[in-house]
């Protein structure tokens, strides 16, 4: 028992690659999707149902890169995996809680893609001193007709204090990547927050580009007694870049489908002609 609780936190991220055949295309514009699939820990039975009204989205997107989170594994059942297959997508997923080998169930971010994929490393988020609740970035290079785009998925915390620092964790360590990345995640804080003001003071909100102010771009929505529903933005897609080599074509949300708690969140980027 005390060996698989120690496997379930240790700072180990297990990385996958699924390498499916992808046929040259000419350069046009790329459409990013990024959601949080919530995990269907302990009801199991729930997830693959889900997963496929999230397939049924992304086909209709016709989504070029998804950035996932809460992206889950099970002895049966590796979603990215499964994504990859029915999607023709190539795949990278970096395990964040739980240990599918010892505990039979894991939960992490993953990047997909159409074009080919080169995995960049992940950075373990300081979070919280509880050890099943890691928070991390993954980061994979997207190799576009167009040119390379830095891919970034991840998952912040939902504590204030630890949400701040790891949005400065983040700032730092893409950019000292790439002049040119897209970074979709649930960011678990809203528009208004701090950690959301020094974002768009250093990189572009590709939504709110898109949509003015008074547009209701909420994701989440959770009923309260007495209070009734909230609804919050939490979910972002931003794009950062030295040089502005990618314009933002149209950008949105979409929570057609009961795949989560989440509504996706896209954003169709162009270069610049």
């Amino acid at each position: 028992m005390l060996r698989q609780i120690l496997a379930t936190i240790r700072n180990r991220t297990e990385i996958n690659s699924v390498k499916i055949s992808t046929v040259e295309q000419p350069c046009r514009s790329l459409k990013v999707l990024s959601a949080n699939l919530r995990h269907p820990w302990p009801h199991l039975h729930r997830g693959m149902e889900r997963l496929q009204q999230f397939i049924q989205l992304v086909h209709e997107h016709r989504a070029d890169i998804l950035l996932l989170q809460e992206v889950w594994q099970t002895h049966r059942h590796r979603v990215h995996e499964i994504l990859a297959e029915r999607l023709g997508m190539n795949a990278i997923y970096a395990r964040t809680n739980g240990d599918r080998l010892h505990i039979g169930f894991e939960e992490g971010l993953a990047i997909l893609s159409r074009h080919p994929l080169r995995h960049q490393g992940q950075k373990i988020l300081r979070s919280s001193l509880h050890p099943f609740a890691r928070r991390q970035a993954l980061a994979a290079l997207v190799e576009t007709p167009c040119g390379n785009l830095l891919a970034v998925s991840t998952h912040l915390s939902i504590n204030p204090w630890r949400n701040r620092r790891q949005v400065q964790e983040l700032v730092e360590w893409i950019e000292n990547q790439t002049t040119s990345a897209v970074v979709g995640g649930d960011f678990n804080t809203a528009e208004n927050s701090s950690p959301i003001k020094l974002l768009k003071s250093r990189w572009l909100d590709t939504l709110r580009h898109i949509h003015p102010p008074e547009c209701d771009l909420s994701t989440h929505r959770i009923s309260i007694p007495l209070l009734g529903e909230l609804r919050h933005r939490l979910d972002y897609l931003f794009i950062y870049q030295t040089e502005k080599i990618w314009q933002i074509v149209n950008a949105g949300n979409d929570g057609r489908y009961p795949f989560s708690d989440h509504a996706a969140v896209w954003t169709q980027l162009a270069i610049r002609g």
